[in-house]
């Protein structure tokens, strides 16, 4: 390895890395090859500084600096390999840069298209782009500035963890607003053929290569997915047990956190889309309700056929289509008004749906299989009452897998309850927390609980700061809200149908009917 101090010149604290890869002192050296070196590596340390402003070369080992330093020859293939695996973090930061200048100085900051749009518009659609420019600028002259007084890129592990660190976070802040950006195109696309045609121009300019303005807003997630794969690829080559491996590894754990971070808001922002979607092509017949939310999300959507549960005066029931988006906290029963239009009939909380069986018993159906029937009670749907459907999947398979999707609801089974359907409690007696992970309450405090346990502790979120930790069941009391309420519901409609099913049982034999589309 060579490195040269940037405080003090003095050659002989080198060291470098013969052909067979071991390290050796440079002034063990024969005095006149280090001094040649030693002048070698000063004048061009010198020269590359006055290069500042130059493009960087392709390669790590085409650098004239290092060309002419003569420690290539000091090098092995593996040793080579990871400087150049390093130097490919500084020359895909000047690519990435400059695409963002694209996006900054041809795109956001076109007059034309400036006047267009609206300054909403305008903000929603560029965010904090040239925030995240900045920021890739500041982190490639800091780079630069060390490939300057460096002949080895060791020391750049150190830069991306101390930028990662204290930069990065404005990356998800931006990708946390892409949502805005995606509807706000789209809404343009729809509503505004002027500011279209006038992107469509830009898009024409010999820097964009043709390519759509929404390549380069997406740029900044791209590059942060991008980092970390080459941070990894570092870590594959550096030695076990090295200065290099401790350096390479709290980059790679920096840049990790920062790339979870945005894959959760890629996450929200895709369900984000979904719900937007589904919105869009939805009306309701019934009682409306806002769909878009942002702690909702589509857990299984598709078509059932429904039959009817009373025979009509030929003896026949109906058969007709139906279809079912099923939300984590939502069910919305919808039939289709054309290719990609739906109609909702009805809606129910998701706790408040039972499924079984759908026959009590065995039926020769015409048009329609037993075997693929069930039934889905909507206990308390949108008018406050309780309504049954009786569904025929088209497999065996699709109706297991819908029964399951449809009935899957903790409920406190196991002491762990969903946000969106869980106890709550109000806090009679003050606690303060003992150690990490508890939750200091206040008399008067309102909890939603998400966990109980069985020693006596719940773990909740408090509703006026979003706080959340544990605290002893003795210091509240549950209080009487939506999930109560439905929970006694759920236990009335229990002993309701076992009581019918006591009271109707008898041996009848099973007679043919038939259904009809």
């Amino acid at each position: 390895m060579v490195h040269m101090n940037t405080e003090n010149r003095n050659i002989g604290s080198m060291v470098v890395i013969d052909t067979e890869g071991s390290v050796a002192d440079y002034t063990q050296l024969p005095r006149g090859k280090q001094e040649r070196l030693n002048t070698t590596v000063t004048d061009k340390l010198k020269a590359n500084r006055r290069e500042k402003n130059g493009l960087l070369e392709a390669l790590w080992q085409e650098r004239r600096l290092v060309q002419e330093s003569g420690i290539l020859s000091y090098l092995n293939k593996q040793e080579l390999l990871l400087q150049e695996s390093m130097y490919e973090v500084v020359t895909t930061e000047q690519s990435y840069l400059e695409r963002l200048g694209v996006a900054v100085n041809h795109f956001m900051k076109s007059s034309t298209l400036r006047r267009a749009l609206s300054p909403r518009d305008h903000k929603s659609l560029f965010s904090s782009i040239a925030k995240i420019r900045e920021i890739s600028q500041n982190f490639l002259d800091i780079m630069r500035e060390e490939l300057e007084s460096n002949l080895l890129c060791d020391m750049l592990c150190d830069v991306i963890h101390r930028h990662t660190s204290s930069h990065f976070g404005a990356y998800v802040d931006y990708i946390r607003n892409m949502p805005y950006q995606e509807q706000t195109m789209h809404n343009l696309g729809r509503e505004n053929p002027q500011i279209m045609e006038i992107l469509r121009k830009l898009q024409d300019d010999q820097r964009c290569y043709r390519l759509p303005l929404k390549s380069f807003l997406v740029l900044p997630f791209q590059r942060i997915t991008r980092l970390k794969i080459l941070i990894e690829n570092i870590l594959k080559s550096t030695e076990q047990g090295s200065e290099r491996q401790v350096s390479t590894e709290k980059a790679l754990r920096a840049l990790i956190k920062v790339v979870e971070a945005c894959n959760r808001e890629v996450g929200r922002m895709k369900m984000m889309e979904e719900i937007v979607h589904i919105a869009n092509k939805t009306e309701f017949e019934c009682k409306a309700l806002p769909l878009v939310s942002s702690s909702r999300w589509l857990v299984r959507q598709g078509q059932l056929a429904q039959l009817s549960e009373k025979e009509n005066i030929f003896g026949h029931r109906k058969l007709c289509h139906i279809y079912l988006f099923l939300f984590n906290d939502l069910l919305l029963v919808t039939t289709r008004k054309g290719p990609d239009r739906f109609v909702v009939r009805d809606h129910v909380h998701r706790s408040l749906i039972e499924v079984s069986e759908g026959l009590e018993e065995k039926e020769d159906l015409v048009c329609a299989s037993w075997e693929r029937m069930f039934c889905l009670a909507l206990l308390k749907n949108q008018k406050g009452t309780t309504s049954q459907l009786l569904l025929q999947a088209s497999t065996h398979a699709e109706k297991i897998t819908w029964m399951e999707m449809l009935s899957h609801r903790v409920d406190g089974m196991e002491g762990i309850y969903e946000e969106w359907d869980c106890p709550q409690v109000r806090c009679t007696e003050v606690y303060v927390a003992q150690q990490p992970g508890e939750l200091s309450v206040q008399l008067g405090d309102t909890i939603n609980v998400i966990q109980k346990t069985a020693d006596g502790f719940l773990e909740g979120r408090r509703l006026v700061d979003g706080e959340r930790g544990w605290f002893p069941d003795y210091c509240a009391v549950q209080v009487t809200n939506e999930y109560v309420q439905r929970k006694h519901l759920r236990q009335r409609y229990h002993v309701l149908q076992t009581a019918n099913r006591i009271l109707t049982r008898r041996h009848t034999v099973p007679q043919a009917t038939a259904c009809f589309r």
